[in-house]
């Protein structure tokens, strides 16, 4: 059976294994982000309400959490701003309560943080996912669009004292638009802002898919790697996308790795690879080598490209520049 406000379990490139909640009727949100893969928002509001009929979404959600699926994440996602639902802390308690073995993830544009209200209902989130992509007023007027009324220094001021009271996991997204938000000057605004959050993760992404704006390009690899420099000495980073990375955990190499991981990191050391270059250097079926490269990869001791021939697997420019 379709439900019409529970989605999937999808895939996502954030998540793992997700299954999405939407609150909203399609497109209401306080931001219209030029680059939203939503498209256009066709509601642009901040008025909080019951846009969608809480007891109905409750019923789709013990339908399909009843069949136990194997999931990371229920997500509240979709076609919106999740907290413009004035009845989002209904849906949290009935999964704490009912289901308290799937965690919670609350992807947000933030700008509801503020709010004293917004913040009991979304206390028992296990992960929230706030966006930050504009370095100051400008950028936040071209990139995000925002509803009437919204003011940026405030926005800010509210999302940083929200980071460092919660007791939820915090993974900061930054949407990175070429020609607007990375220039010197944004990234050291950036890590001024984001350094007094003190989040547990900064995850950059950039244009996968077409968004609400034609002409918006994705940042390249070494664009990329010009934020995850600037932030790594105070945060972890995450890169999402064609280019991935991921700051080395603490683990030693040498404690971590054996044999064939030790030869992976070779190979790769001396040029990128792909899946199938490896199974041809090293005569490894393919399952083995995926289970392989997502571990160093967990382990921030690799990173990932696409390109027309595949992934590429190389080692961390970042890592080798120290």
């Amino acid at each position: 059976m379709v439900k019409k406000y529970v989605f999937g379990p999808v895939p996502s490139r954030r998540l793992g294994l997700s299954l999405g909640v939407d609150l909203v009727c399609p497109k209401t949100c306080s931001l219209n982000c030029i680059y939203c893969e939503a498209k256009e928002t066709t509601n642009l509001t901040t008025e909080r309400k019951e846009y969608v009929p809480i007891k109905e979404v409750i019923a789709e959600l013990d339908e399909v959490l009843r069949e136990k699926p194997k999931i990371d994440f229920v997500t509240f996602s979709g076609a919106g701003e999740p907290t413009l639902n004035s009845k989002i802390g209904n849906v949290v308690d009935f999964l704490k309560n009912s289901y308290p073995e799937y965690k919670i993830c609350l992807l947000t544009n933030a700008i509801g943080l503020g709010d004293p209200e917004v913040r009991r209902q979304i206390a028992d989130i296990d992960l929230i996912v706030p966006s930050l992509d504009a370095s100051n007023a400008q950028e936040f007027k071209q990139i995000n669009r925002p509803a009437s009324g919204i003011d940026f220094d405030r926005f800010v001021g509210d999302m940083t004292d929200f980071c460092r009271t919660t007791k939820s996991v915090v993974n900061l997204e930054l949407f990175i638009v070429p020609g607007i938000n990375d220039s010197d000057e944004s990234i050291a605004r950036f890590a001024k802002i984001i350094k007094e959050m003190q989040v547990d993760l900064v995850q950059l992404n950039t244009l996968d898919r077409p968004g609400a704006v034609d002409g918006i390009l994705p940042s390249t690899a070494e664009n990329t790697r010009r934020f995850i420099i600037a932030f790594e000495p105070f945060v972890r980073v995450e890169a999402i996308g064609h280019f991935r990375y991921r700051t080395p955990e603490t683990t030693t190499e040498s404690n971590l790795l054996c044999g064939t991981e030790k030869r992976i990191l070779d190979l790769i050391s001396r040029r990128p690879a792909t899946i199938l270059d490896l199974q041809t250097a090293l005569c490894k079926p393919e399952n083995e080598l995926e289970h392989i490269l997502k571990k160093l990869f967990n382990a921030g001791l690799l990173e990932m490209q696409k390109e027309e021939r595949g992934v590429f697997y190389a080692a961390p420019h970042y890592k080798q520049s120290k």
